[in-house]
């Protein structure tokens, strides 16, 4: 924890701006929340378990003209936020997605399953129902600014809401474009449950087909992105 806070907080001073590293702590038992704050985190407190509550709790509370998303287990490389801000700062984009399949996925970072299987089928699935051209939609590094954030408005608590923001952006007609990020070899146990994870996404995405059949439509004949 406190090596990841340390690397956003040097990955923003590298990108030349202000900001602020928030933690959200969703019912950690051991010593993260002091860990981040004696790193220099803000920590946030967000009673309700889940991947999506943490963050939407982290982005309610944050304050800059950006919001970057990342978790705090060193998967992701802070010292990549210049690229990943790039066209936020340029005004060429509303949303930036950091793509590890464009980018570079380092020996054991990822399991074999999640990497030809899980996320390339996902992905796909999400690309045809939705009409959209990404390449990594359950990436956890990404980037927009606030007023994308709020159009996008997005509201569920668990691993979902990865491909909820996804949707969303081009639902919301956001300028969407993505970035080649480095994975690493994540620190400590990975709290997902792969099956149990695919399943909450492929029902969100059903719902959401189902509830917004006309926009979908429009989505398909001009794809966001």
């Amino acid at each position: 924890m406190g090596r990841c806070v340390r690397a956003a907080l040097t990955g923003m001073t590298a990108a030349e701006l202000p900001g602020e590293v928030i933690v959200v702590d969703n019912g950690s038992r051991d010593d993260s929340r002091r860990v981040a704050a004696e790193a220099g985190a803000w920590v946030v407190r967000e009673p309700r378990r889940g991947y999506g509550n943490a963050y939407l709790a982290g982005f309610a509370a944050a304050r800059g003209d950006y919001l970057v998303m990342g978790d705090s287990d060193c998967s992701y490389d802070f010292g990549e936020l210049s690229r990943l801000l790039a066209p936020l700062r340029a005004g060429d984009a509303d949303y930036v997605l950091g793509s590890r399949f464009a980018g570079n996925i380092l020996p054991g970072a990822m399991p074999w399953t999640h990497r030809y299987i899980g996320n390339p089928v996902l992905t796909q699935m999400l690309n045809r129902m939705f009409g959209l051209r990404t390449s990594d939609a359950h990436s956890g590094m990404r980037a927009f600014t606030r007023a994308a954030y709020e159009r996008m408005a997005p509201r569920h608590g668990g691993m979902e809401l990865a491909s909820e923001l996804v949707v969303a952006a081009a639902a919301a007609r956001l300028r969407v474009t993505e970035v080649p990020i480095t994975y690493h070899p994540r620190s400590g146990a990975s709290k997902l449950h792969s099956l149990r994870d695919a399943a909450r996404h492929v029902r969100f995405m059903i719902g959401y087909a189902a509830r917004h059949r006309d926009e979908l439509r429009r989505l398909a004949v001009a794809p966001a992105g």
